[in-house]
């Protein structure tokens, strides 16, 4: 087993990487949130795989134990799901000292994780993410939040949330082989952003193991995944509440999101952040920050893990610049972009000029 610690002061706690450790959930929640009734929020998809046996390792612990289930998807992370949430809690007799444990991808994540957040002021909240992208990202760092539709159209992501980090995340790659394969590439994307942002050998590891990690050799698997996840976590430690360095992990995600805002183009998260890191590279050798051959390098890495690197079909580059300016880190409606200066190094780029964002949309495809 690897434990990695976040250290938050108060809101310290441990991300436990073990493969079979679901089996040992109960034990691990009964130490951060000793209770007598816990609720499982947990994706319709891996009920009968990983929400009974998370299920049964709680009741061996001494939980009495309630299941609710919710769809995964970019349309359901809403308000109106989280209100369901609500009146399951209530009607379970969840207190403060009840854990709301999360089994699932990064959409359950962050639904739950706002549904304890908010519900009584805060209640004790476990992650245990079962797709490769909350595993090495969504899992990590206390962001919670669910979608809300924009002026004009579109569908604006995370726009209403709030900060509650977990007692415990409990990381077990096992997991991992129920998972799709394009949600499963999406985490890959997530591992590659880290990379360019902080880690060079990531991404020569990477690059080396990539048909070993698309078989999912479990020990390659692993090793990634506890590669990974220290890299959000120091960034976490720095910033906690995204007022300055935290801003890096978004290298890639203000385009992607204007992409995800379409619900028509049917793309993945880690396939829009594919496609962003793509663009972002684009605008990042215009403005002479990165090199050709890193983005040439960076380009061929996301097709060797079977990522796109293009839009599926035309969108005109005005909507997408429209939709980009929704963006939470955008000031004033000026969009701020994160862009690499080398493989292993980004930074914000507070005035990028729009033509440049235009046609590093233009270069991933848009119209």
């Amino acid at each position: 087993m690897t434990t990695i610690e976040v250290n938050l002061t108060e809101r310290t706690y441990a991300i436990g990487i073990e493969s079979g450790g679901l089996n040992d959930l109960g034990e691990r929640v009964r130490a951060v949130a000793p209770a007598r009734q816990a609720i499982l929020i947990v994706d319709e998809m891996v009920t009968e795989s990983h929400g009974n046996r998370a299920a049964a390792s709680l009741r061996e612990s001494g939980y009495e134990v309630h299941i609710h289930t919710v769809t995964a998807s970019e349309q359901n992370k809403s308000l109106e799901t989280v209100r369901g949430l609500y009146g399951a809690m209530l009607a379970a007799g969840i207190d403060r000292t009840s854990p709301v444990i999360a089994v699932g991808g990064g959409i359950v994540g962050d639904i739950a994780g706002f549904a304890a957040a908010s519900y009584l002021r805060g209640v004790p909240f476990v992650l245990v993410p079962t797709t490769l992208l909350a595993m090495v990202d969504a899992s990590i760092g206390g962001k919670t939040g669910v979608n809300h539709p924009l002026p004009g159209g579109g569908l604006g992501k995370n726009l209403i949330g709030a900060f509650w980090q977990p007692r415990h995340v409990l990381v077990d790659p096992q997991t991992l082989t129920t998972l799709d394969d394009r949600e499963f590439r999406s985490g890959i994307a997530e591992c590659i952003k880290h990379g360019v942002i902080a880690d060079p050998d990531l991404l020569a590891f990477l690059e080396a193991n990539a048909a070993k990690i698309l078989r999912r050799d479990e020990a390659t698997l692993t090793e990634l995944i506890a590669r990974s996840v220290p890299i959000k976590v120091d960034i976490v430690v720095r910033d906690e509440r995204e007022a300055g360095e935290r801003a890096l992990l978004n290298l890639g995600h203000t385009f992607a999101h204007a992409i995800e805002a379409l619900p028509e183009l049917d793309l993945r998260h880690g396939e829009a952040v594919a496609i962003g890191l793509v663009a972002a590279a684009h605008a990042a050798v215009e403005l002479e920050l990165l090199a050709d051959q890193d983005q040439a390098r960076l380009t061929a890495l996301i097709e060797a893990c079977g990522l796109p690197v293009r839009l599926p079909r035309k969108v005109a580059a005005d909507d997408l610049l429209r939709l980009m300016r929704f963006d939470k880190k955008a000031r004033d409606g000026v969009v701020r972009l994160v862009l690499p200066v080398r493989l292993g190094a980004a930074r914000l780029v507070e005035d990028a000029p729009v033509a440049v964002t235009e046609r590093a949309w233009r270069a991933v495809g848009a119209g």
